[in-house]
């Protein structure tokens, strides 16, 4: 599951993410709320989220809740280094910023992936040859 407010966000990460994991299955949430009620109703084995979500439950607490299933990991995503510290003492695996490149974003997909989350071997060149591909502009 992807949780961001901003669809633009969650369309990159989608897109990447279906590139990247042929047989995934992604829902995405724009809010806490709707991702927390979607958390309830199934399990996920990965779930990228938001650090500075608006709505009422904020990031923190709802990884709190989501992070509480053993086979889910989940990425904390945001622009504040300051926010990394609260999202994995929240339960996150792994926080990484916004402006990583794609490439840093998949091995953050692969180093908090549970074993049931199937991921393609690294390869050696992320489409520049300096790692520097923005995966927002995927």
């Amino acid at each position: 599951m992807i949780i961001d407010p901003d669809h633009r966000v969650r369309s990159a990460l989608r897109r990447l993410l279906e590139a990247s994991h042929s047989n995934a299955s992604i829902v995405e949430a724009g809010n806490a709320a709707t991702a927390l009620a979607e958390a309830r109703a199934r399990s996920f084995d990965l779930i990228l989220v938001d650090t500075l979500l608006p709505d009422l439950y904020g990031s923190c607490q709802l990884i709190r809740h989501i992070s509480d299933q053993p086979t889910t990991a989940v990425i904390a995503l945001g622009v504040r280094q300051e926010d990394a510290a609260n999202a994995v003492s929240a339960g996150a695996r792994v926080f990484i910023r916004k402006t990583a490149s794609s490439e840093q974003l998949l091995s953050a997909v692969r180093a908090a992936s549970t074993p049931r989350f199937e991921t393609s071997p690294p390869s050696d060149s992320s489409g520049d040859p300096h790692g520097n591909e923005d995966w927002s502009t995927f």
